[in-house]
């Protein structure tokens, strides 16, 4: 497994507009269709970062890459043996490469409802959250990274899975599956999830 990371606002216009012309004409309509400038700038980092990461593991060249989506709209790196997974929030971009399946969620660390985390934390998980500085944003990347490595994305079952978060590691209740925390900017929490 590696780990990519980029902070936007650390690339330069040169940069955008090089990985802009490398992306697929179907990706290039979609974020020309985006009016926020910063999220169109995440949507080119994010192609790039994949095609990098991809590139890198599999030893091609990016040209030779081309991305599909399950029906879960998970994205694929099509007829090659590599996973990965992309997420972004605030200003940085995070990608996981692996030769399993692999998921990954990183969130800035802001204000939120504590009532939100009934939504989807299981009751231990809930002590936890009220207990940890920043329980909120870890069980959340967690489940985020979880179901992204399953491929299937968020759902009605997003309790059916739950994180016990010790000092030095992570229970999944799956345990087909390995989870941790990602060393990332002090103000991020970061998740990733691999197949054993």
């Amino acid at each position: 497994m590696k780990i990519y990371r980029y902070n936007i606002s650390d690339v330069t216009q040169n940069e955008l507009d090089i990985w802009f012309g490398a992306m697929s004409e179907e990706r290039k309509s979609e974020v020309v269709r985006i009016i926020n400038e910063k999220k169109r700038t995440s949507k080119i980092v994010s192609d790039h970062i994949c095609r990098k990461a991809v590139s890198e593991f599999c030893g091609i060249s990016q040209d030779k890459i081309v991305f599909v989506k399950n029906s879960y709209g998970k994205p694929y790196a099509q007829n090659l043996p590599v996973y990965f997974s992309i997420s972004h929030s605030a200003d940085v971009v995070i990608c996981a490469v692996s030769g399993k399946e692999i998921g990954i969620d990183t969130e800035k660390i802001k204000s939120f409802n504590p009532n939100a985390a009934e939504k989807f934390a299981t009751k231990k998980e809930l002590e936890y959250i009220s207990s940890a500085q920043n329980g909120f944003f870890e069980v959340w990347t967690l489940k985020e990274a979880y179901f992204k490595c399953k491929g299937t994305g968020l759902g009605a079952d997003i309790k059916n899975v739950s994180f016990e978060i010790l000092p030095n590691r992570i229970i999944c209740s799956d345990s087909r599956y390995e989870c941790s925390f990602i060393d990332t900017e002090d103000d991020y929490i970061c998740s990733v999830c691999k197949e054993l």
